[in-house]
């Protein structure tokens, strides 16, 4: 499905607009200008394939705690390429990547943020992103500041020198497609409280004055190793999202939890992690790829298919490689059946070619 296309004229833009397979991507924290606004709605007809990826950290610990399997080790003797080898059997065949980018990319000696973990790479890596076709990434998650906000400063800088995308809690991202067809995504972290429950209601705001048809939340939030989501905050920010969302993607547990539906819309807990550098064993090497496939008619989401393709984070059977495989037969099933253990919703059987298929009808909601 991914072709080449011209870049539109950007104009009134946060930052300049920004490639991906089926379309343009820019990032946005305030209302566009009159000349920025689509003069009407879109009328297209057909469907959108994004794909959703978990947690990646892209680095180590500093310095790293053991160098020899490290993840700057693994790149340094197999390529930037290496992470996402196989993982682009999906990300190549799609119109859209957005993966969780946890952790900092800086070339900078910076101060840590006091806390237990704390992860960077070189802005280098940021090619392990494009070659891996992710044309956009979440910040808002727990790492993003790890190394204080000259770490942020520099990872958003090393994106946006790379041509990947980026959006968090303080700006969101609008997709728009060679038809003009606009789709948002907001991002949150931790919780919808306060003064970050007034910014999401405002990014939400701006995406409705970009006219996007459709409208994704990506919240980084719920407990680690939880088995029985949702737990308080993971309720409270999908209850305060879905009036604004088309569909709710999540992560942060680092293990796969499965999918419910809130007033209409999907909302899929948590995705795992996928490419993980930041720990050479992790606890559950278990995650998900989720493919949404968003139908239109005449401008107007009708369904939503989503695709649930179980992954090993890894391809090595002994420890972390930082390279994840897809799973197949009794492996997929294995997993999907978690999805089922945790939040009750089935994803159904496994198909070598679709992966594991529901489809959801459009919620009608506020960003349509």
């Amino acid at each position: 499905m991914k072709k080449t296309v011209a870049l539109f004229l950007a104009l009134a833009l946060l930052l300049p607009a920004c490639a991906s397979a089926g379309g343009t991507l820019r990032t946005v924290s305030e209302k566009p200008s009159e000349e920025d606004k689509l003069p009407e709605a879109s009328a297209y007809t057909g469907e959108v394939r994004i794909t959703f990826l978990g947690d990646c950290t892209l680095g180590d610990e500093t310095p790293p705690r053991y160098p020899r399997i490290s993840f700057a080790q693994r790149i340094a003797d197999n390529g930037m390429a290496f992470p996402f080898r196989e993982l682009k059997k999906l990300t190549e065949n799609d119109d859209l990547t957005v993966a969780n980018l946890e952790g900092v990319l800086t070339d900078r000696t910076l101060k840590k943020e006091k806390k237990k973990f704390n992860f960077s790479g070189p802005t280098a890596y940021t090619e392990i992103l494009t070659l891996g076709s992710v044309e956009c990434v979440t910040l808002a998650n727990n790492h993003s500041h790890d190394y204080k906000n000259a770490g942020y400063e520099d990872t958003k800088a090393a994106l946006e020198a790379a041509g990947v995308c980026w959006f968090s809690t303080e700006a969101s991202a609008v997709w728009e497609s060679s038809e003009g067809l606009r789709i948002g995504f907001l991002g949150v972290n931790g919780n919808l409280s306060g003064s970050r429950n007034s910014q999401y209601r405002k990014q939400a705001q701006v995406l409705r004055d970009y006219g996007c048809a459709a409208v994704i939340t990506v919240m980084h939030a719920g407990t680690e190793y939880d088995t029985n989501p949702p737990d308080s905050y993971q309720k409270q920010i999908t209850s305060r999202a879905v009036p604004y969302s088309d569909l709710i993607i999540g992560h942060h547990p680092h293990i796969v939890q499965g999918y419910t539906v809130i007033s209409g819309v999907p909302v899929v807990y948590s995705l795992g992690n996928c490419v993980f550098g930041g720990n050479t064993r992790p606890k559950d090497m278990d995650a998900l790829v989720v493919q949404a496939v968003l139908h239109f008619t005449e401008g107007a989401l009708d369904r939503t298919d989503l695709h649930f393709y179980p992954i090993m984070v890894t391809s090595d059977s002994h420890y972390n490689n930082y390279s994840p495989r897809l799973l197949t037969g009794k492996e997929a099933e294995r997993v999907l059946r978690k999805m089922v253990a945790t939040a009750g919703g089935d994803p159904g059987s496994w198909d070598e070619k679709e992966g594991a298929v529901v489809s959801f009808p459009a919620a009608g909601s506020g960003a349509n």
